[in-house]
């Protein structure tokens, strides 16, 4: 460590005293002045906005906005002020505008109109030192203008500058005057005399032992202290003596020590070793000379240089004391680590060395030991470094002095710079909870420690993370905290995956007790557990009453076969829906559609029932409308050979009236006529099927049932002028409901015929159309030519009582039961969307209802 000089040391704390004050003084100088100028800004910005209230509103109100311009510009003669800026509510209607923008603004110590487009000048209010907005409102109260004044910093700070440079030049002349003065009563008063005593002093001999007393001085004070240091030396003279003679009892009782015990003369080179230094290397006393050789030689040669280089270091004085481990080499041939220990014990009149002394001391337990020790501490330093947990220590001082790498990989910080300062580590916390964990630490200081508790960490680039914090507190003797273990556990995904549980768990409460559809809980026999409010509303039941029932005591036509499977099959494949069934409730039959779910405890099951016995009869109504439509196509399909019949019966009539009738005539009127039954009879089956409530499902092919559906319709469609075109080559087998499928192909002709009646008889196209798209799959295309549909409704043709058509025209379900018998019956994919395409060279706009069928 350097000295510091007596001048020094006097003049420095005088100086600092005359900055300190001086700096204080220059501050509040400066804040004060600083406060006072910011008033007057605050003051006149308040002045100016009050005087522009008053009397803008007269020109604003008066479309002059040239005049209050200038009255803008003679306010700006206040060089604080840094722009004024009005928006002119009253002159923009004037340009069909909301607001003109006009004003002043202080741009290089010129006053110049504003431009809201200029760049240089938004860049110059956003440098604004304070800021006012004022509305203008007329006797109407309506907002008429808008006032913004914005105030500068310019003067403000120049004049904090000058009072700045002021106080550095005082402080300086102060400070320079001071040190001068101080520094020759300093020299004159008491740099002489201490000097004629170290001049002194430094006159010594070899022991570092001044030859001469120190003479007196006429100064009281340092004539005492040359009194008493004249005393000093004369007793250092005499311990000196006392000294040598106590080195010479030690090398008495060195000998007796366990350890080995060497005396070198450096004179000479010779070793004296004593019997336990040759033992300890498993040597007997004869066996070794006193040589330096003798143990030079044995030193292992990776640690001899080094042990030489400290030997020299002490006896050329570079080093307080010699001492040093090296490993020895033993009579066996293995090596012993020797703690070597040596202090010289005579010198010459010059105070060379001539003698040392030393001990050697086996440690090779020792070094074993602090082998195992270091080899035991990186084995956990890696664990520790390589969990994925944060391992830090805290001292009583609050610096996290030692982390693990997990922890500086996570902050962002280095072990540096956490252990920097005392509660580094407090930035890692959220706001809220730094007071509480230094609460924490200051109650460890006490020897209390909060062992458990929860808490985030931010990184450096602000990652969040929960950790669940476990603390150890190492104590003192006296029970006061000497350091503090704290291991935090990444909890963040348990936190976020409770959190979602809990959301979800809250979420599905929500729909459980607000859902229109009832939802109930039941257990594998399917006695209600619960269900909520619209369920027992549906029921009529009292809550009571329900949890003593079975969901299949409620069904009203009793079928255990059918409720066994139905159970099965939940188990089995762990759900059905869409599952219809009519329930004797209290008071009331309800036609239902339902979905079982058997919950993940396998031990209850989820039932979600919707009450469809409106939706039932809207759609009997709408099965019925078909009906009476073909039985209208049907009347049309018949007109035709009934009127062949006739005709063929009464020329058969009248031949044989005449006797013109002749067996062959006979033979082929009578084959078409059997013909034209055969085509009646054939119609009457295609009916008889549609309508038949079968609702069985079995292997149908598509191209057959699109056949029978067509024969249903093809009058009508040619009563209506539409031609339609066929490319029917591809088909498929799937396992479904022949009559579902005619009402869904039914209705979707249906649809497209009521587009086109709307059209031109010679722009009347229905094309259908089958393509295999592999082995499994058939995609069926109907696209017409009645302009499509509006794109911002055709996402919602296919919901339940949505139409476009006229409340007595439709009903709205005939394309959403489409949608149910396709998508949710027969597993098929719907798809609508309008489709421009090109016929007989003309261009043409309608709605294709893609089907795609899959063979499961």
């Amino acid at each position: 460590m350097k000295n510091k000089t007596l001048i020094f040391s006097f003049l420095f704390p005088f100086l600092l005293t005359i900055i300190t004050i001086m700096s204080v003084y220059t501050i509040y100088n400066y804040f004060e002045t600083k406060k006072r100028l910011v008033n007057d800004i605050n003051l006149r910005m308040n002045i100016i906005s009050t005087q522009l209230k008053d009397t803008l509103p007269h020109f604003i109100n008066s479309y002059a906005i040239n005049e209050y311009k200038k009255l803008i510009e003679n306010q700006m003669e206040d060089r604080n002020i840094l722009a004024i800026i009005v928006k002119d509510y009253n002159y923009g209607k004037i340009f069909g505008k909301e607001f003109i923008i006009s004003g002043k603004i202080r741009e290089n110590e010129e006053i110049k109109d504003f431009y809201e487009s200029n760049k240089e000048q938004n860049n110059l209010l956003k440098d604004k030192f304070s800021y006012i907005k004022i509305d203008l409102h007329n006797d109407s109260d309506i907002k008429i203008a808008q006032i913004e004044l914005y105030s500068s910093d310019k003067k403000l700070n120049n004049r904090l500058e000058e009072i700045i440079k002021k106080s550095l030049l005082e402080m300086l002349i102060l400070s320079l005057f001071i040190v001068v003065l101080v520094f020759l009563i300093i020299k004159s008063l008491i740099l002489r005399p201490i000097f004629d005593i170290v001049k002194a002093i430094q006159n010594n001999d070899k022991y570092g032992i001044p030859k001469e007393n120190i003479l007196q001085n006429n100064v009281k004070e340092f004539n005492e202290l040359s009194l008493k240091m004249n005393e000093m030396i004369s007793t250092i003279k005499n311990s000196r003596s006392k000294i040598d003679e106590i080195n010479n009892s030690m090398e008495l009782i060195l000998s007796s020590m366990n350890d080995g015990i060497w005396d070198w003369d450096l004179q000479t080179n010779k070793v004296s070793y004593s019997k336990q230094w040759k033992k300890i290397l498993g040597f007997e006393d004869d066996e070794i000379g006193n040589e330096l050789s003798e143990w030079e030689n044995r030193v292992n040669p990776k640690h001899l240089k080094n042990v030489c280089t400290e030997i020299t270091n002490y006896l050329e004085g570079k080093k307080d004391n010699y001492t040093n481990e090296h490993q020895v080499l033993c009579k066996d041939g293995t090596y012993k680590w020797i703690l070597d220990r040596g202090v010289i014990v005579q010198r010459d009149e010059f105070g060379k060395p001539l003698r040392m002394i030393g001990t050697h001391t086996d440690i090779t337990s020792l070094k074993d030991l602090e082998k195992q020790i270091i080899k035991e501490k990186d084995f956990i330093s890696n664990i520790i470094d390589n969990s994925s947990v944060i391992v830090a220590v805290v001292d009583n001082e609050g610096r996290m002095f030692k982390v693990n790498k997990f922890t500086q990989e996570f902050t962002g910080y280095t072990q540096e710079e956490i252990s920097s300062v005392p509660f580094f580590w407090v930035r890692f916390l959220p706001t809220y909870i730094q007071e509480r964990i230094v609460d924490i630490i200051d109650e460890a200081k006490k020897g209390n420690v909060k062992r458990y508790y929860k808490a985030s960490w931010f990184s450096k680039t602000s990652e969040e993370k929960i950790f669940e914090w476990s603390n150890t507190l190492v104590k003192k003797e006296d029970g006061s905290m000497d350091y503090l273990i704290a291991i935090g556990i990444d909890v963040t995904e348990k936190e976020i995956i409770q959190k979602k549980i809990l959301q979800q768990k809250e979420e599905l409460e929500l729909i459980f007790d607000y859902s229109k559809d009832g939802i109930a809980i039941l257990d594998l026999n399917t006695k209600f557990l619960n269900f909520n409010n619209s369920f027992l509303d549906m029921t009529g039941f009292s809550k009571d009453e329900l949890l003593e029932k079975s969901i299949f005591e409620l069904i009203a036509k009793q079928d255990n076969q059918k409720n066994k499977k139905i159970i099965e099959q939940i188990l089995e494949e762990g759900f059905i829906s869409n599952y219809e069934e009519t329930f004797a409730f209290k008071d009331k039959r309800v036609v239902t559609n339902l979905s079982i779910s058997l919950l993940p405890n396998k031990q209850s099951l989820l039932m979600i029932i919707k009450d469809v016995s409106s939706l039932k009869v809207l759609q009997e109504q709408a099965k019925l409308a078909s009906l009476g439509e073909m039985i209208g196509n049907i009347a049309h399909q018949w007109r035709q050979p009934l009127s062949y019949i006739s005709i063929s019966a009464s020329s058969l009539k009248v031949k044989s009236e005449f006797d013109m009738l002749t067996k062959e005539e006979i033979a082929e009127t009578s084959t078409a006529i059997v013909k034209q039954t055969e085509y009646l009879s054939n119609t009457i089956d295609n009916f008889r099927d549609f309508i038949k409530e079968d609702k069985t499902y079995a292997n149908i092919s598509i191209k057959e049932v699109l056949d029978n559906s067509l024969n249903l319709v093809y009058a009508s469609l040619k009563n209506n002028f539409i031609n339609f075109t066929l490319e029917l080559d591809d088909d498929l087998i799937i396992l479904g409901n022949k009559n579902e499928l005619t009402e869904a192909f039914l209705n979707i002709i249906s649809n497209s015929k009521d587009a086109l009646k709307e059209k031109k008889e010679e722009d009347r196209f229905l094309f259908i159309k089958s393509k295999k798209l592999d082995e499994n799959r058939l995609e069926l295309k109907f696209l017409d030519s009645g302009g499509g549909i509006d794109e911002s409704i055709i996402s919602k043709v296919l919901e339940p009582y949505f139409t476009t058509k006229h409340k007595s025209q439709g009903t709205g379900l005939g394309l959403a039961i489409v949608d149910k018998i396709v998508r949710e019956r027969h597993k098929g994919v719907i798809e609508i969307y309008n489709e421009e395409f090109i016929h007989n060279q003309k261009q043409y706009k309608g709605v294709c209802f893609n089907i795609v069928f899959e063979k499961k």
